[in-house]
């Protein structure tokens, strides 16, 4: 659509946002972002802000002959809230309909050729235009009146134009905040969560929750974003976007990736705490394709299959270092087998180091380790290992810096163990370690 088509190109021959949404809560997706508006700056709502939307064209006028909604995002979001998935909306900066360096000779001479306002040296203020497509959006309200929640703002920074536009970032986190208090907003490097550094669903090992850096300062190039930085200054972890196929769009001559390679993606991002934002395109129907709905169903059948063996139970014995004031009910080492992300051990506050042991009920092949710092009160972690040990021999399994709100350690191969013990290297105030827990089978 970079060619700048009138909106008759919007043609779906069956829609079905509530196939959309079942198929990804059967895959066990917690919600889904709508591209409410991408780079060419064609609206999928009902929109006052330009002619430039779906509902110019012929397939929304039928629809709304017929009694039909044509407004797609209030569609999505009422599929999303049936099936019990969370509703967000990728939202484009970057509006080549509104960018005097993109040509559009399709749209000259018709009602579509509105004026150019993207750019800092145009006529008119695009900020302001971009302030009241996202206030619509933010105030969207279900057909019963009541208004629809979003988790997250997906505000992509990408341009391929030499347009020199300067966002209003400050504004558009304003209306975010006035009205879906609840929502992230997602930008190149926050304000609430960055981007990643690639489009491939990946990060490196190291990998810190803050950056110290803002939407409206240089941008951080993709290996400092993997990375982010210790102690940054902001809160802004990393959000992975990546495509379940080769393209961002549904193409014909394209399949599913195979479920390894998302397994592989899965560890290699949310494995090193990073959330996955997996691009599902529907194709020209207006559905999700059902090799790529299988695909998703697999995937989740491979997820289920790797992490549902968990071997630690609330009744192991745990011991630690020291506690915090020695109080074992607050602080103690056993917090990490309950299950509750509101508990965690910690140790005395002058402490930095130290060492934590789990005994199993039996000598098990551990084949993964999972670990969680209590991230409500920050990351603090930067170094660790993880050892299996057998009647008072040790192996390090595990050899970690950064840890954060999860890791999952997928060890090369399964090592016996009946006893677990996590040291804590290095930490920048007293860690709190809020979940162990190994994957694997008793001998």
């Amino acid at each position: 659509m970079l060619r700048q088509s009138t909106p008759d190109v919007f043609n779906p021959t069956a829609l079905d946002t509530d196939q959309w949404a079942k198929g990804f809560a059967d895959a066990g997706m917690a919600g889904m972002i709508l591209t409410a508006k991408h780079h060419d700056g064609m609206a999928l709502w009902d929109t006052n802000t330009t002619t430039y939307k779906i509902g110019s064209g012929t397939w929304a006028k039928d629809r709304i002959a017929a009694g039909l909604s044509a407004d797609v995002v209030r569609m999505a979001a009422a599929s999303a809230q049936k099936y019990g998935i969370k509703f967000g909306i990728y939202l484009s900066p970057w509006d080549i309909h509104r960018d005097p360096a993109m040509p559009k000779p399709n749209l000259t001479g018709t009602i579509y050729d509105e004026p150019q306002i993207f750019g800092d040296n145009t006529t008119g203020d695009y900020n302001d235009f971009y302030a009241l497509q996202l206030t619509e959006l933010v105030t969207l309200k279900y057909n019963n009146g009541s208004q629809i929640p979003l988790f997250e703002l997906w505000l992509d920074g990408a341009s391929g134009s030499e347009t020199v536009q300067t966002f209003d970032w400050a504004k558009f986190r304003d209306i975010i905040r006035g009205n879906q208090l609840g929502a992230m907003m997602w930008g190149h490097q926050g304000v609430d969560a960055r981007w990643v550094g690639n489009e491939d669903g990946y990060t490196v090992p190291t990998n810190w929750h803050t950056i110290s850096r803002t939407q409206d300062q240089t941008h951080y190039e993709g290996d400092e974003l993997q990375t982010g930085v210790r102690d940054g200054l902001y809160w802004t972890p990393a959000e992975s976007d990546a495509r379940i196929r080769d393209g961002w769009f549904w193409h014909a001559n394209e399949e599913p990736k195979s479920v390894d390679s998302l397994m592989q993606m899965y560890m290699e991002c949310v494995g090193r705490s990073v959330n996955l934002l997996l691009d599902v395109p529907p194709d020209t129907t207006g559905q999700i394709p059902e090799e790529d709905l299988q695909t998703l169903l697999r995937f989740k059948e491979q997820r289920d299959a790797f992490l549902k063996r968990p071997l630690l139970t609330p009744d192991l014995n745990a011991s630690a270092s020291s506690v915090r004031e020695g109080d074992s009910q607050q602080f103690g080492p056993a917090n990490v087998l309950d299950g509750r992300s509101e508990t965690y051990w910690a140790m005395s506050d002058n402490e930095t180091t130290g060492v934590l042991e789990i005994r199993l009920d039996g000598t098990y092949n551990i084949d993964a380790v999972l670990l969680q710092e209590h991230i409500a009160l920050g990351q603090r972690i930067g170094g660790y290992t993880v050892d299996a040990g057998v009647d008072g021999a040790y192996k390090t399994i595990v050899n970690g810096t950064s840890l954060g709100y999860k890791r999952i350690w997928n060890l090369t191969s399964s090592v016996e163990a009946n006893v677990l013990r996590l040291q804590i290297l290095q930490s920048n105030a007293t860690p709190l370690i809020s979940s162990v827990q190994a994957l694997g089978t008793k001998k």
